[in-house]
């Protein structure tokens, strides 16, 4: 259905004359479709919730097809726009039931919003697919871990084999083997990285030119204590277009060095990592341990200096964890360019 076929369908169907609750939410749906998109969504958050309930129970009676995608990408940006605790958020439990609508999958949803349309048709699997990366993406870079983890589940019923889930569910896996994330056990942290092992390994057999899965299958592997496995995934990396990646790898390298007490050759590893990123902190102040045991207090010294100095800048070191956080906005962006769909 074309977009001005769409709008007309909500503007005849979504809001009866008869209650004006409905007219306003309606208003603002039509506008986020049609008009100034940004500006439709300040509204929104404007909205008493009362009134946005009553758009949303119109849903089930709506006579427009596909107007559950645009709601779903609308309610998501309200959410995800607004920078806050997302868990709870009453956008997010509308946009979860929206996407959640006709799914197929079994399980306990994760919203206790119901819709249950007549007429209107469940939002795309191309859609849902996307919203579900977005959402979860969102959760790993807020450290939020059971949210992730309830959305990933049903994700990952409906999308199995998707090399983007599988992506996002090995970054989980191994937050929750971090012991600065989780408090887990050692049981528990053992078994997080061997999921995350096989996430990546999964992401690999589909895309085996995805760096971020060979830089973070590599890792896994260290903390494995599988060094001869990590190696080959890490070392081209040192050479990429990409300093976050050569930086991160050499890092990782000079982790492998350092636990088998090759200490020059983990020294290496750390100064070219820095030589890539020279304002961050991890490699030169890991490189600084080296040569002071070394007994070189000099350059140990100089390198904690220029590490620790008023230039610092920022090491992906410190948001390694948290997944490929900077792609939020490029994802809420792409939601919205769904919307019509």
């Amino acid at each position: 259905m074309r977009a001005s076929m769409l709008i007309a369908a909500i503007a005849t169907a979504l809001a009866p004359a008869t209650v004006h609750a409905q007219d306003d939410y309606a208003a603002v749906l039509l506008q986020y479709l049609s008009g100034d998109a940004d500006a439709a969504i300040e509204r929104l958050l404007t909205l008493p919730y009362a009134e946005i309930g009553a758009g949303v129970q119109a849903f089930d009676e709506t006579r427009a097809p596909r107007i559950l995608t645009g709601a779903a990408a609308m309610h998501t940006e309200a959410a995800l726009r607004r920078g806050e605790e997302l868990g709870g958020q009453y956008h997010l439990r509308i946009a979860t039931a929206l996407v959640e609508f006709g799914d197929g999958a079994r399980g306990t949803p994760n919203t206790t919003v119901r819709i249950q349309p007549r007429h209107a048709m469940p939002v795309s699997v191309e859609f849902r697919r996307l919203w579900y990366c977005t959402i979860v993406n969102r959760f790993e870079a807020g450290a939020m871990l059971p949210d992730a983890d309830r959305y990933l589940a049903r994700a990952l019923i409906l999308f199995p084999d998707n090399a983007e889930l599988q992506l996002l569910a090995g970054v989980a896996a191994e937050m929750h083997a971090a012991p600065r994330i989780s408090a887990g056990s050692a049981g528990d942290r053992r078994r997080g990285l061997e999921q995350a092992e096989q996430h990546y390994r999964n992401v690999l057999a589909q895309e085996p030119d995805r760096l971020e899965a060979r830089l973070r299958l590599g890792r896994v592997l260290v903390e494995r204590d599988r060094p001869a496995e990590a190696r080959p995934l890490l070392q081209p990396l040192t050479t990429a277009a990409d300093d976050r990646l050569a930086y991160l790898a050499g890092l990782f390298l000079g982790g492998i060095e350092e636990r088998g007490h090759h200490d020059e050759e983990a020294s290496a590893c750390y100064e070219r990592a820095a030589a890539r990123l020279p304002l961050a902190q991890t490699a030169l102040l890991s490189a600084s341990e080296l040569h002071h045991r070394r007994g070189d207090r000099q350059w140990a010294a100089e390198a904690v200096s220029a590490a620790a100095g008023a230039r610092n800048e920022f090491d992906p070191w410190w948001t390694y964890l948290f997944g490929e956080y900077w792609r939020a906005d490029l994802l809420i962006a792409t939601v919205r360019t769904k919307r019509h769909a």
